[in-house]
């Protein structure tokens, strides 16, 4: 059978048709792919941490022993002081820092004269804690060049490290003679313990002026100096 002109182009059209078709099929749109792209970290703090601040007490290098308080310090530098009529429980907790340990306790009976106490002990260091009558003390208004609530003393150059002297220099163990031409040295003093060093002029009741002083004590038998310490009050007599 013959195609006629008119199938023949029936058919190209139809075919054309068929290709249009196909070729108008949407691609598929492609998934895009993850950025590649480096995220920047964040640049470190140029902000130093907080330094934790140091301990003062790390630095205290002696105990000077004056007429009214115990210095602490580093080279001259005063780092602490503790009165003698200040709270002997918190001036022990400070000296059991300072040294890295707590004391050799001692206790003692009184007598006429003095009440009962503790001696504090490390190793040449001794803070001598004083059991007075509080409720007599604030009723007789005695203050602490009567009544110290504590004293110290010093019984060799050293405890623990830390230098033990007066504010002249004196320390125990060194020479009797050499401490005596010292301009502080004062024999016509009167105390009822040792010989003044340094004396410091107070009020005190009465309306009267007073000196309370550092003493040292002699060790006859070899001629050096047995102890430093203070308070010790000027006094018209001792029984």
């Amino acid at each position: 059978m013959r195609r006629t002109r008119a199938g023949i182009f029936g058919a190209v059209v139809a075919a054309v048709l068929v290709l249009a078709g196909c070729a108008a099929e949407p691609k598929p749109t492609p998934i895009p792919s993850p950025s590649t792209t480096p995220v920047e970290s964040p640049a470190p703090s140029t902000t130093p941490p907080p330094t934790p601040s140091a301990d003062p007490l790390a630095s205290v290098d002696a105990l000077v022993v004056r007429p009214t308080v115990l210095e602490l310090r580093a080279g001259e530098q005063v780092v602490e002081t503790l009165d003698y009529m200040s709270d002997p429980g918190e001036a022990v907790a400070i000296l059991t820092a300072l040294f890295g340990a707590p004391p050799v306790d001692e206790a003692y009976d009184g007598g006429n004269h003095r009440p009962d106490g503790i001696y504090h002990e490390w190793g040449d260091f001794v803070l001598d804690e004083r059991f007075y009558d509080e409720e007599r003390r604030q009723r007789d208004g005695y203050d602490w060049l009567v009544w110290p609530r504590f004293a110290v003393y010093f019984d060799g150059p050293a405890a623990e490290g830390i230098a033990l002297r007066a504010h002249d220099g004196s320390q125990a163990g060194e020479a009797w003679a050499a401490l005596a031409e010292r301009p502080s040295f004062d024999p016509e003093l009167w105390v009822c313990v040792g010989t003044s060093i340094e004396a410091e002029t107070i009020e005190v009741p009465g309306d009267r002026a007073d000196r309370v002083n550092v003493v040292a004590t002699e060790n006859e038998d070899d001629g050096t100096v047995r102890w430093i310490g203070a308070p010790e009050m000027e006094a018209e007599g001792c029984a």
